[in-house]
C-alpha cells in the first residue's frame, strides 16, 4: 500500500523530532563556541534544524546523522559570524557562559577555571576554535571532525594539535 502525503509528512516531522532531541545540545554547543553569543547560537540551532529538514534526502546514511547535523550547525555559525563582522569578537566584550545548562566544557571545569578556559578558547582562530570544540568538547571522532569542517584528516590533526598547544600555553598552570 502507498503511503499518503499526510503518512510521509508525519514520519519526516517523527525523524525531526528524534534528530532534535539526541542532537541540540550538541549544534547548540557547536554554535556557540563559533560564535560566542548565546542568542546567536540559539538562532543557529533553530536554523541548522531547518536546513536539516529541508534537506534531509541528502542524508544518505541515517547512522551519520551526527556529523551530518554538526556540519550544518557549524557552516550556520560561520554565516552568522559573517553577518556580524563589525560586532566585538573579544571574549571579554562577550556572554560569559551559554544559557543552556549541559554544555561539556562547564561539567568538566567549574566556577573560575571555566571562564579562563573560554577566554582562552575564545582568543584561538576560529579553525583552531572550531576543531578543537568538535574533537574535545563534543567528543567526536577525528574523521567526522574532519568531515564536518571539509578538510582532510591530516589538517584536521594538525588544527587540534596546534589548538590544544596554544591553550596548554595560554592556560599554563591553571588546570
Amino acid at each position: 500500500m502507498a503511503t499518503t502525503g499526510s503518512e510521509r509528512l508525519a514520519e519526516s516531522e517523527r525523524w525531526l523530532v528524534e534528530l532534535f532531541e539526541h542532537h541540540a545540545d550538541a549544534v547548540f554547543n557547536v554554535a556557540y563556541r563559533v560564535t560566542w553569543s548565546a542568542a546567536d547560537a540559539e538562532d543557529v540551532l533553530q536554523e541548522s534544524f531547518v536546513q536539516a529538514f529541508l534537506h534531509r534526502a541528502d542524508l544518505r546514511d541515517p547512522a551519520r546523522a551526527r556529523p551530518w547535523v554538526l556540519s550544518i550547525a557549524y557552516r550556520q555559525a560561520l554565516m552568522c559570524c559573517r553577518a556580524r563582522r563589525e560586532s566585538p569578537t573579544d571574549p571579554s566584550l562577550l556572554d560569559p557562559r551559554p544559557d543552556r545548562a549541559g554544555d561539556p566544557l562547564d561539567a568538566v571545569v567549574n566556577g573560575e577555571r571555566a571562564g579562563m578556559v573560554r577566554e582562552a578558547i575564545g582568543r584561538l582562530s576560529e579553525d583552531l576554535r572550531a576543531a578543537v570544540v568538535l574533537r574535545d568538547a563534543e567528543g567526536l571522532p577525528l574523521r567526522e571532525v574532519a568531515e564536518i569542517l571539509g578538510i582532510g584528516l591530516s589538517a584536521t590533526k594538525m588544527r587540534v594539535a596546534r589548538a590544544r598547544e596554544q591553550l596548554r600555553a595560554a592556560l599554563g598552570e591553571v588546570l
